[in-house]
């Protein structure tokens, strides 16, 4: 298949990063970048030659025949995005969370399915060294059956990172720290403990003057019998600490940390420890875009060989309904049962 042709919606931070992506591999052809702010459209379109817009509906006008849409701006805006482009026909790598409520994201998913379309989701930790080890020896059945496990977001974000963009911290546009900051850790512990059946957390709001929580602790329970613990937070001072996942399973455990491109703990029978930290954490560092160009590779080959992705839409949809239980938990102040579907926001 010739190269994708795309249209880039959102040229801010995010935005930034799959624009690197491409310059340093151009496994896609970008025609159209699009952003409220037309002056960001431009400056993002000059090394592509590519045509600048400020709305998505004036890009796929001018350029019907494009295969897809990377839509890479606030959260709050990917349900409306996604689906114009959807309808339109197009493919869509949504970046993460690819909605902030799961009805939305039913929707999202339902739509692609039933216009045979690829909906991908940014959630590209999955793709990293580190996590692909993991995934695959749980897989072989190494770690045996899952038992227990964590994730830790501990983040430092001063006033300063919410103030700079007034989406952030806001409920209909970020969401909170969960789906903001703690969805990637989240996503990948899911991978190993299946659905979960229940939550229950508590949250709070220490030391920002914003809309939703900048702290929470929550815990799990997995329609296996397994528990999880979740606790993030973006108050720690002076630099960031750690986002950490555990995986503990009835024949080994594993600790990916304190970056989630690192081993702190890999206890399997048969595999030198030292070893394996050795391999993956001397492993060159990789560069801001590398997963995002991760991502993308994987979107272009689903599209291209008609697959579906790695990180599908509908694979991404689980991590949605439990962050939204979480955040009713928060509010009720009761568990709440993640299998039923739940309107938060």
């Amino acid at each position: 298949m010739s190269s994708l042709r795309v249209a880039l919606v959102g040229c801010g931070k995010i935005g930034q990063k799959h624009l690197q992506a491409l310059v340093h591999r151009r496994m896609l052809e970008l025609v159209a970048t699009v952003d409220v702010d037309l002056e960001k459209a431009s400056a993002a379109a000059v090394a592509f030659d590519a045509a600048p817009y400020d709305s998505l509906e004036a890009a796929l006008r001018d350029f019907p025949d494009v295969d897809a849409v990377i839509v890479a701006t606030p959260s709050g805006t990917h349900r409306m995005l996604a689906e114009a482009a959807l309808n339109s026909n197009k493919h869509v790598l949504v970046e993460k969370p690819m909605v902030l409520n799961a009805a939305d994201a039913r929707a999202l998913v339902e739509i692609a399915e039933q216009r045979h379309r690829v909906l991908a989701v940014n959630q590209f930790n999955r793709l990293l060294p580190s996590v692909a080890l993991a995934l695959e020896t749980f897989r072989q059945g190494r770690l045996g059956r899952f038992l227990q496990g964590s994730v830790s977001v501990r983040l430092s974000h001063l006033q300063a990172y919410y103030d700079a963009a007034p989406w952030r911290g806001t409920r209909s546009m970020d969401g909170g720290i969960l789906f903001n900051q703690a969805i990637h850790a989240m996503d990948i512990l899911l991978q190993f403990s299946g659905p979960i059946a229940e939550a229950f957390a508590f949250s709070a709001t220490l030391t920002h003057q914003i809309e939703t929580e900048d702290t929470l602790v929550g815990v799990l329970r997995a329609e296996s019998g397994a528990l999880l613990s979740v606790e993030a937070t973006t108050s720690v001072a002076d630099s960031n600490l750690e986002e950490r996942v555990v995986v503990i399973g009835d024949q080994g455990s594993l600790v990916l940390g304190p970056t989630l491109q690192q081993v702190a703990s890999w206890r399997v029978a048969g595999d030198d420890e030292d070893q394996v930290r050795e391999e993956i954490n001397q492993a060159p560092a990789r560069a801001g875009w590398h997963s995002h160009a991760d991502a993308l590779e994987d979107f272009a080959r689903a599209v291209g060989e008609r697959e579906t992705p790695k990180l599908s839409g509908r694979s991404a949809l689980h991590a949605i309904e439990v962050i939204e239980a979480l955040l009713l938990s928060c509010e009720q102040k009761s568990p709440v049962a993640v299998s039923q579907p739940k309107e938060y926001l």
